[in-house]
Protein backbone atom coordinates (compact mmCIF):
# COMPACT_ATOMS: atom_id res chain seq x y z
CA UNK A 1 0.00 0.00 0.00
CA UNK A 2 3.04 2.24 -0.13
CA UNK A 3 2.35 2.76 -3.92
CA UNK A 4 -1.40 4.34 -2.55
CA UNK A 5 0.16 6.74 -0.22
CA UNK A 6 2.97 7.89 -2.90
CA UNK A 7 0.21 7.98 -5.43
CA UNK A 8 -2.38 10.20 -2.77
CA UNK A 9 0.84 12.83 -1.77
CA UNK A 10 1.91 13.72 -5.32
CA UNK A 11 -1.50 14.05 -5.74
CA UNK A 12 -2.60 16.02 -3.08
CA UNK A 13 0.71 18.18 -3.92
CA UNK A 14 -0.26 18.67 -7.80
CA UNK A 15 -3.86 19.60 -7.07
CA UNK A 16 -3.08 22.16 -4.59
CA UNK A 17 -0.65 23.93 -7.28
CA UNK A 18 -1.49 26.95 -7.83
CA UNK A 19 -5.21 26.63 -5.92
CA UNK A 20 -4.04 28.98 -2.86
CA UNK A 21 -2.47 31.93 -2.05
CA UNK A 22 0.91 29.96 -2.20
CA UNK A 23 0.22 29.84 -5.60
CA UNK A 24 3.10 27.11 -7.31
CA UNK A 25 4.84 26.88 -3.46
CA UNK A 26 4.04 23.59 -3.02
CA UNK A 27 6.36 21.44 -2.03
CA UNK A 28 6.04 17.26 -1.91
CA UNK A 29 7.97 16.11 0.81
CA UNK A 30 10.55 19.01 1.71
CA UNK A 31 13.32 17.76 4.25
CA UNK A 32 14.27 21.12 5.17
CA UNK A 33 12.01 22.36 8.71
CA UNK A 34 9.16 24.97 7.98
CA UNK A 35 10.55 27.63 9.22
CA UNK A 36 13.95 27.35 7.84
CA UNK A 37 11.91 27.30 4.10
CA UNK A 38 9.76 30.53 4.74
CA UNK A 39 12.60 32.03 5.76
CA UNK A 40 13.96 31.67 2.75
CA UNK A 41 11.11 32.07 1.15
CA UNK A 42 8.89 34.56 2.60
CA UNK A 43 6.03 34.09 0.63
CA UNK A 44 3.24 31.96 1.33
CA UNK A 45 4.05 28.18 0.93
CA UNK A 46 2.54 24.81 1.62
CA UNK A 47 4.28 21.47 2.52
CA UNK A 48 2.74 18.12 1.72
CA UNK A 49 3.77 15.09 3.29
CA UNK A 50 2.32 11.61 4.34
CA UNK A 51 2.66 10.46 8.44
CA UNK A 52 1.16 7.68 10.13
CA UNK A 53 -0.04 5.08 7.72
CA UNK A 54 -2.15 1.73 9.33
CA UNK A 55 -3.55 -1.69 7.78
CA UNK A 56 -5.52 -4.30 8.79
CA UNK A 57 -3.79 -7.09 8.15
CA UNK A 58 -4.88 -10.71 7.32
CA UNK A 59 -2.83 -13.33 6.90
CA UNK A 60 0.46 -12.28 5.50
CA UNK A 61 -1.31 -10.21 2.79
CA UNK A 62 0.87 -6.98 3.60
CA UNK A 63 -0.41 -5.59 0.55
CA UNK A 64 -4.53 -5.41 0.44
CA UNK A 65 -6.90 -4.53 3.72
CA UNK A 66 -8.26 -1.29 4.92
CA UNK A 67 -5.79 1.36 4.90
CA UNK A 68 -5.69 4.50 6.67
CA UNK A 69 -3.12 7.45 6.02
CA UNK A 70 -2.64 10.77 7.71
CA UNK A 71 -1.94 13.92 4.64
CA UNK A 72 -0.04 16.68 6.52
CA UNK A 73 -0.08 19.77 4.83
CA UNK A 74 1.61 22.77 6.71
CA UNK A 75 1.06 26.18 5.31
CA UNK A 76 3.51 29.41 6.59
CA UNK A 77 3.21 32.65 5.80
CA UNK A 78 6.25 35.61 6.33
CA UNK A 79 5.03 38.47 5.02
CA UNK A 80 2.08 40.61 3.60
CA UNK A 81 -0.37 39.19 0.69
CA UNK A 82 -1.97 40.73 -2.15
CA UNK A 83 -5.14 38.99 -2.83
CA UNK A 84 -6.73 39.94 -6.19
CA UNK A 85 -10.20 40.78 -5.86
CA UNK A 86 -12.75 41.40 -9.20
CA UNK A 87 -12.13 45.02 -9.00
CA UNK A 88 -8.72 45.87 -7.01
CA UNK A 89 -6.03 44.19 -5.29
CA UNK A 90 -6.74 43.49 -1.15
CA UNK A 91 -3.50 43.07 1.05
CA UNK A 92 -3.45 41.61 3.67
CA UNK A 93 -1.01 43.29 6.19
CA UNK A 94 2.12 41.31 8.22
CA UNK A 95 0.44 41.83 10.88
CA UNK A 96 -1.03 38.85 13.76
CA UNK A 97 -4.20 39.32 12.49
CA UNK A 98 -3.38 39.48 8.73
CA UNK A 99 -1.23 36.58 8.88
CA UNK A 100 -4.17 34.58 11.16
CA UNK A 101 -6.78 35.97 8.77
CA UNK A 102 -4.26 34.61 5.50
CA UNK A 103 -4.16 31.27 7.27
CA UNK A 104 -7.63 30.52 7.54
CA UNK A 105 -8.31 31.46 3.81
CA UNK A 106 -5.10 28.93 2.87
CA UNK A 107 -6.90 26.35 4.52
CA UNK A 108 -10.57 27.12 3.12
CA UNK A 109 -8.51 26.85 -0.03
CA UNK A 110 -6.94 23.73 0.19
CA UNK A 111 -9.70 21.76 1.28
CA UNK A 112 -11.59 22.82 -1.60
CA UNK A 113 -8.77 22.18 -3.94
CA UNK A 114 -9.12 18.56 -2.69
CA UNK A 115 -12.21 18.18 -2.72
CA UNK A 116 -14.19 19.91 -5.44
CA UNK A 117 -13.26 18.81 -9.39
CA UNK A 118 -11.80 21.64 -10.26
CA UNK A 119 -8.66 19.78 -12.15
CA UNK A 120 -7.64 16.88 -13.37
CA UNK A 121 -5.25 16.23 -10.28
CA UNK A 122 -8.49 17.25 -7.91
CA UNK A 123 -10.27 14.17 -9.65
CA UNK A 124 -7.20 11.67 -9.00
CA UNK A 125 -6.93 12.52 -5.75
CA UNK A 126 -10.87 12.22 -4.70
CA UNK A 127 -10.33 8.80 -6.59
CA UNK A 128 -7.67 7.45 -4.76
CA UNK A 129 -9.42 8.47 -1.13
CA UNK A 130 -12.84 7.64 -0.97
CA UNK A 131 -13.33 8.50 2.18
CA UNK A 132 -11.73 11.40 5.09
CA UNK A 133 -12.26 9.99 8.61
CA UNK A 134 -10.54 13.09 10.48
CA UNK A 135 -9.68 16.47 10.05
CA UNK A 136 -6.80 18.67 12.51
CA UNK A 137 -5.72 21.97 12.13
CA UNK A 138 -3.05 23.05 14.47
CA UNK A 139 -1.27 26.56 14.50
CA UNK A 140 1.99 27.93 15.20
CA UNK A 141 4.45 30.62 14.80
CA UNK A 142 7.83 31.85 15.77
CA UNK A 143 10.63 33.93 14.29
CA UNK A 144 13.35 32.18 12.20
CA UNK A 145 16.67 34.28 11.52
CA UNK A 146 14.81 37.51 12.20
CA UNK A 147 11.73 36.95 10.65
CA UNK A 148 8.58 36.42 11.87
CA UNK A 149 6.32 34.16 10.54
CA UNK A 150 2.93 32.16 11.67
CA UNK A 151 1.82 28.44 10.23
CA UNK A 152 -0.97 25.83 10.52
CA UNK A 153 -0.62 22.24 9.84
CA UNK A 154 -3.77 20.45 8.50
CA UNK A 155 -3.79 16.58 8.97
CA UNK A 156 -6.65 14.40 7.10
CA UNK A 157 -6.56 10.88 7.96
CA UNK A 158 -7.52 9.04 4.82
CA UNK A 159 -8.58 5.76 3.59
CA UNK A 160 -6.88 4.78 0.27
CA UNK A 161 -7.99 2.91 -2.01
CA UNK A 162 -5.48 -0.73 -2.88
CA UNK A 163 -3.04 -0.95 -5.64
CA UNK A 164 -3.82 -3.32 -7.90
CA UNK A 165 -1.89 -6.78 -7.41
CA UNK A 166 1.19 -6.74 -9.93
CA UNK A 167 1.65 -9.04 -12.80
CA UNK A 168 -1.21 -7.70 -14.76
CA UNK A 169 -2.21 -4.99 -16.92
CA UNK A 170 -3.94 -1.94 -15.38
CA UNK A 171 -7.51 -2.17 -16.36
CA UNK A 172 -8.31 1.10 -18.62
CA UNK A 173 -11.20 2.96 -16.22
CA UNK A 174 -9.81 2.38 -13.27
CA UNK A 175 -8.15 5.60 -10.69
CA UNK A 176 -5.39 4.02 -11.10
CA UNK A 177 -5.30 4.23 -14.90
CA UNK A 178 -6.70 7.97 -14.40
CA UNK A 179 -3.76 8.45 -12.05
CA UNK A 180 -0.99 6.95 -14.58
CA UNK A 181 -2.18 8.98 -17.75
CA UNK A 182 -2.15 12.48 -15.83
CA UNK A 183 0.99 11.70 -14.12
CA UNK A 184 2.17 10.89 -18.47
CA UNK A 185 0.88 13.90 -19.32
CA UNK A 186 3.12 15.60 -16.83
CA UNK A 187 7.00 16.05 -17.64
CA UNK A 188 8.34 15.93 -14.20
CA UNK A 189 6.51 12.86 -13.71
CA UNK A 190 6.74 10.88 -16.70
CA UNK A 191 9.23 9.04 -15.26
CA UNK A 192 7.49 8.33 -12.06
CA UNK A 193 4.99 7.04 -14.26
CA UNK A 194 6.24 5.02 -16.17
CA UNK A 195 8.20 3.33 -12.75
CA UNK A 196 5.15 2.95 -11.44
CA UNK A 197 3.51 1.13 -13.97
CA UNK A 198 6.72 -0.98 -14.47
CA UNK A 199 6.18 -2.11 -10.84
CA UNK A 200 2.76 -2.73 -10.77
CA UNK A 201 2.42 -4.59 -14.11
CA UNK A 202 5.90 -6.13 -14.11
CA UNK A 203 6.01 -9.36 -16.01
CA UNK A 204 3.08 -11.25 -16.47
CA UNK A 205 1.39 -13.95 -13.95
CA UNK A 206 -0.66 -16.50 -14.99
CA UNK A 207 -3.87 -15.47 -12.79
CA UNK A 208 -3.56 -18.36 -9.84
CA UNK A 209 -0.17 -17.07 -9.09
CA UNK A 210 -1.68 -13.79 -8.87
CA UNK A 211 -4.61 -15.32 -6.33
CA UNK A 212 -1.38 -16.83 -4.56
CA UNK A 213 0.35 -13.09 -4.35
CA UNK A 214 -3.01 -11.75 -3.22
CA UNK A 215 -3.10 -14.46 -0.35
CA UNK A 216 0.65 -14.14 0.96
CA UNK A 217 1.07 -17.70 0.59
CA UNK A 218 3.85 -20.39 -0.50
CA UNK A 219 3.08 -21.40 -4.55
CA UNK A 220 3.29 -24.91 -2.89
CA UNK A 221 0.33 -24.16 -0.49
CA UNK A 222 -1.85 -22.49 -3.68
CA UNK A 223 -1.22 -25.87 -5.51
CA UNK A 224 -2.28 -28.08 -3.00
CA UNK A 225 -5.46 -25.93 -1.43
CA UNK A 226 -6.26 -26.30 -5.71
CA UNK A 227 -5.42 -22.94 -6.74
CA UNK A 228 -2.34 -23.74 -9.25
CA UNK A 229 -1.96 -26.78 -11.20
CA UNK A 230 0.00 -29.77 -10.33
CA UNK A 231 2.97 -29.26 -11.99
CA UNK A 232 6.43 -27.71 -11.71
CA UNK A 233 6.08 -24.62 -9.64
CA UNK A 234 9.21 -23.23 -10.89
CA UNK A 235 7.30 -22.20 -14.39
CA UNK A 236 3.61 -20.91 -15.36
CA UNK A 237 1.64 -23.72 -16.80
CA UNK A 238 1.17 -22.91 -20.75
CA UNK A 239 -2.62 -22.37 -22.03
CA UNK A 240 -4.00 -26.11 -23.48
CA UNK A 241 -4.58 -25.47 -27.38
CA UNK A 242 -5.33 -29.16 -28.86
CA UNK A 243 -4.30 -32.49 -28.60
CA UNK A 244 -4.69 -35.27 -30.41
CA UNK A 245 -5.94 -38.92 -29.54
CA UNK A 246 -4.63 -42.00 -31.25
CA UNK A 247 -5.40 -45.64 -31.39
CA UNK A 248 -9.04 -44.61 -33.26
CA UNK A 249 -9.60 -45.43 -36.50
CA UNK A 250 -9.87 -41.69 -37.23
CA UNK A 251 -7.71 -39.45 -34.74
CA UNK A 252 -9.76 -37.27 -32.61
CA UNK A 253 -8.73 -33.73 -31.95
CA UNK A 254 -9.12 -32.41 -28.53
CA UNK A 255 -9.56 -28.35 -28.17
CA UNK A 256 -11.34 -26.34 -25.78
CA UNK A 257 -14.60 -27.15 -28.15
CA UNK A 258 -13.97 -30.51 -28.42
CA UNK A 259 -17.66 -32.10 -26.30
CA UNK A 260 -16.93 -35.01 -23.76
CA UNK A 261 -19.35 -37.33 -25.97
CA UNK A 262 -17.13 -36.83 -28.60
CA UNK A 263 -13.80 -38.34 -26.52
CA UNK A 264 -15.73 -40.82 -25.27
CA UNK A 265 -17.18 -42.17 -28.96
CA UNK A 266 -13.70 -41.41 -29.62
Amino acid sequence: MSLARLAMRIAAARALRDATLAGPRVYDSAIAPIDQTIAEERQPILIVTTDDHEMEVTGRDLFHGDVSCDLVIEAAIAARVEVAGEESVITIPHTDEGMELALDLMEHQVMAALTRERSDWSRVWMRLVPRISRRLSRRGASVEKGVRFAARQIVLTCDLIEAPTDGATIAAGTAWADLLSVMEADTDLAPIARMLRAEIEGSPLADWRRAANMLGIHLETADAIGLGPVLDLSEDPEVFEEAVITGAPDPVIVNHYTSLARIADA
